[in-house]
């Protein structure tokens, strides 16, 4: 793979080639992350599902995703990118299919499994794809451009979602056919030499990947900031519409609270991408994470409709824009060929904090009976989150795979 000067027009344009891919994926991971939430109303009365079936649903695909994004990312290194991350895309697209033809609890939760095992397997390489396809310098940049694509689909689905709110399985049907297409788009480029792995790490340990040669205190800081940062996002994401029926909102306004959290998320982290790349993007990633605190307990606070909806706005701009620079500096943690399983386990961890945030929330809720209480009780989590990913970059200092 050549660089700067000596790079072809035809490669570099293959090198663009990939990323936009990249993003597509990135997009529709971003619908089909979502798509439960959105269908799980016209899904619970059409096949009559009760609260437990209901949260054996929307739990599935976090487990997926979780040992998804670990043996995805491992295998990833071991046999290529490209290869794994065209068929975890089909995995999930056939899984998103099967889901909108479910007649029952049993398959339902079961294809919502294998599909959260396809989002997480094509997370990983997505992030390191983007990275290793980037023009030398830009990597961090194009990360973060390429999450912008998650929110991008959270606001998709949440439109039709409003335009056809009983007819759920073809929201899984949309959700599905459009990455088995993509899967086909990938496959046909797995051999493009701006992407092919030459650097396998077939001899290299997991233990050594991921802690081996000064990165276990980068990967323990990477590993709670995933952590910490998904609990946030993921109680947000779970409980902002029962948090906003509480306060008074109408349903119609709860949705496009969400759509707003996703909007805000996706213009913050369009606009802050190109900070990423330079030496103080810790700064912005210190604001978002600061501001997080702020806007939580402003949130629990009696807010009239307008200022619930303009504080869901900064909210998704401020949290989703804290995601954006995790995944952006991870891949400079480890070597390029130990990358799918260094980003993996952080993925990995961040789903264990995506599982764990709604629980948080039920705890919270039941305990205080207070729905506010559930938005202030994560403030000491945005505050660990926050310097845990600021210490990041400092971890590493003086290391040769961190640009100046």
């Amino acid at each position: 793979m050549t660089a700067g000067g000596n790079e072809g027009a035809g490669d570099r344009a293959q090198r663009a080639m990939v990323g936009w891919l990249c993003i597509g994926v990135a997009i529709l991971e971003g619908f089909d992350l979502q798509v439960a939430g959105i269908a799980a109303p016209a899904i619970a009365v059409s096949l009559a599902l009760d609260t437990q079936a209901l949260g054996l649903f929307f739990s599935a695909s976090t487990f997926g995703l979780l040992f998804g994004a670990i043996v995805g990312g491992r295998m990833a290194d071991l046999w290529g990118r490209m290869e794994v991350l065209a068929g975890s895309c089909a995995l999930f697209g056939i899984a998103s299919i099967a889901t909108g033809l479910a007649t029952g609890a049993e398959t339902l939760v079961a294809m919502r499994v294998l599909t959260g095992l396809g989002l997480g397997g094509a997370l990983p390489n997505l992030i390191a794809l983007t990275s290793q396809s980037a023009r030398p310098g830009r990597e961090k940049r194009a990360v973060a451009y390429l999450y912008c694509g998650v929110p991008v689909g959270g606001v998709g689905v949440s439109i039709l979602g409003a335009t056809m709110p009983d007819d759920w399985p073809m929201l899984f049907f949309i959700g599905g056919a459009l990455p088995v297409l993509l899967a086909m788009v990938l496959w046909s480029r797995r051999n493009f030499a701006g992407t092919a792995d030459s650097q396998r790490s077939g001899k290299a340990s997991v233990a050594h990947a991921l802690f081996g040669d000064g990165r276990a205190i980068p990967t323990l800081l990477v590993w709670t900031a995933f952590f910490a940062a998904l609990i946030i996002l993921y109680l947000v994401l779970n409980w902002l519409p029962i948090l906003l029926a509480s306060a008074g909102l109408t349903a119609r306004h709860a949705l496009f609270a969400q759509v707003l959290f996703n909007g805000g998320g996706f213009i913050a982290c369009l606009a802050s991408a190109p900070l990423f790349d330079g030496r103080h993007a810790w700064r912005v990633a210190f604001c978002a994470f600061a501001a997080i605190p702020c806007l939580l307990f402003a949130m629990a606070l009696p807010n009239g409709t307008w200022s619930s909806l303009a504080l869901a706005f900064l909210l998704g701009a401020a949290i989703l824009t804290t995601q954006s620079y995790l995944y952006s500096i991870v891949p400079a943690v480890y070597p390029q060929a130990l990358g799918g399983t260094g980003v993996g386990a952080a993925v990995a961890w961040g789903r264990i904090g995506s599982i764990t945030g709604p629980l948080i929330g039920a705890w919270v809720l039941q305990s205080t009976n207070s729905p506010a209480s559930v938005l202030t009780a994560i403030i000491p989590v945005a505050i660990l989150a926050g310097v845990s990913a600021v210490a990041i970059p400092w971890s590493l200092r003086g290391r040769a795979a961190i640009a100046a």
